[in-house]
């Protein structure tokens, strides 16, 4: 088989490709990689040049992809990821090392959901070691993108990762509001969204959550006819931090039903009554071969998730405002 002498650095020229795309700009591009621009322009030229045409096309903006340069990236993810991704194995077996699973989760959403997956992970693959990171939305997306966790378990930024990432939902949801433990409808039972219209909700940096505030905004004027005032608490390093600064402030949040078993000081937690009002969590995980422990965990995760996810919705149905007293003393327990 005859090779271009272009060949050996095809992977390269193609990352190099994939980072202009995500920067939208020939000189954003070449201060994120730390080398020239005219080194960027050098190897689009011969890229195009292997391809026979244009990829990129300039704007006032900066560059875009062309008709061609769409399709170039869409196989371009696969195949650097299937690259990187062999690559790791196959380092792995020459090490002697044993198969390795790095999961990027919310810890709010572990005990229900990632709990039973892994103890059948564990029995079909004993040799496999799994590395947990308990990590926001906002770090997931990060990790993911560095290749730093294979895996992700988290209910906020699908939108941005599933253009680059396999998502896959595997529950939806009711939602539960916080409130502190003095508020005039701590002792209800279930809360309508319109009960909440002259309350001030916490606001999430979208860095941290992504998508929170956007999303609470859809389901006040949604259900409830009105447009939620935030207040702004600060970067707090974790969900119950945020709940119990919130509760002192006497502001409120809209959160999913799966942290329900978080225990906080001067807080309680109640279903809210409108059915629409639900959170998706979803799985995200690295493009390319998807096999042996990963493909295990994956089926767990899809097979358990939505039965789960049912049950959740049986217990806020039956269960009445739940008071929290008592604060975890283990940050894994805490952090979302």
């Amino acid at each position: 088989m005859r090779i271009s002498h272009h060949s050996s650095g095809v992977l390269e020229k193609l990352r190099l490709f994939l980072v202009i795309l995500e920067e939208g700009s020939l000189r954003r591009a070449a201060e994120r990689l730390r080398i020239s621009q005219s080194a960027i322009t050098r190897q689009i030229q011969l890229l195009e040049h292997d391809l026979g045409g244009r990829v990129l096309e300039r704007t006032s903006a900066g560059v875009r992809p062309t008709s061609g340069g769409h399709a170039l990236a869409a196989q371009a993810r696969v195949l650097v990821a299937d690259y990187d991704s062999t690559m790791a194995q196959v380092r792995r077996l020459v090490r002697g090392e044993n198969e390795l699973l790095r999961i990027g989760y919310v810890a709010s959403a572990v005990e229900q959901y990632l709990g039973p997956a892994l103890s059948v992970l564990r029995r079909s693959h004993p040799k496999v070691k799994v590395k947990m990171l308990d990590l926001t939305p906002g770090e997931q997306i990060i990790a993911l993108r560095q290749g730093e966790i294979d895996l992700g378990l988290t209910g906020s930024g699908v939108d941005v990762l599933s253009r680059d990432f396999y998502t896959h939902k595997i529950a939806s949801v009711p939602s539960l509001v916080a409130l502190p433990l003095g508020h005039r409808l701590a002792a209800h039972k279930q809360i309508s969204i319109s009960q909440l219209k002259n309350e001030s909700f916490v606001a999430a940096p979208d860095e941290v959550v992504p998508g929170y505030s956007q999303k609470i905004i859809q389901f006040c004027r949604t259900f409830g006819k009105f447009r939620p005032r935030f207040v702004s608490i600060g970067k707090p390093s974790s969900l119950a931090e945020s709940l119990t600064l919130a509760a002192n402030e006497d502001v409120i949040s809209l959160n999913p039903a799966y942290i329900s078993h978080l225990s906080l000081p001067n807080v309680v937690l109640i279903p809210i009554a409108d059915r629409g009002a639900t959170w998706d969590l979803f799985v995200v995980w690295q493009r390319g071969k998807t096999a042996g422990a990963l493909r295990a965990l994956l089926d767990g995760l899809m097979r358990d998730g939505l039965a789960a996810g049912g049950q959740a919705q049986m217990r806020q149905e039956k269960t009445p405002g739940k008071r929290q007293k008592d604060l975890p003393t283990e940050k894994s327990k805490q952090k979302s």
